[in-house]
């Protein structure tokens, strides 16, 4: 797994890992700390950090696997992009304006959310 989908599939299901593998997440993915940097700072051993890395990514993975909240929400984006271009694309009807716009807002905070 690559540091960009651990960051994302972190933001989803961090809270669910133990505030030990957290903080060395967060150390690595956040702080961008190297190994050694992380041993450092929490007091563990190189490889305690790899071990505690390894395991956290994959129990970050095995949540997804099991959730498929980021799945879903990556889904949810692009439906929301689709959409958001046809409607672009739409030329209103004397009268549909404000419809049209209700529309897009809408689009837009599901897009925020």
């Amino acid at each position: 797994m690559d540091r960009f989908e651990a960051g994302w599939l972190f933001d989803f299901y961090g809270p669910l890992l133990t505030p030990h593998r957290q903080q060395v997440l967060r150390l690595y993915l956040e702080e961008d700390l190297s190994l050694g940097e992380i041993a450092r700072q929490t007091g563990i051993t190189r490889q305690g950090v790899h071990d505690a890395l390894r395991n956290a990514q994959a129990q970050l993975a095995d949540y997804e696997s099991k959730l498929g909240l980021l799945e879903r929400y990556r889904t949810v984006h692009a439906q929301v992009a689709f959409c958001m271009d046809c409607l672009s694309r739409v030329r209103p009807l004397p009268g549909s304006e404000a419809a049209l716009e209700e529309a897009a807002q809408a689009l837009e905070r599901i897009r925020r959310v």
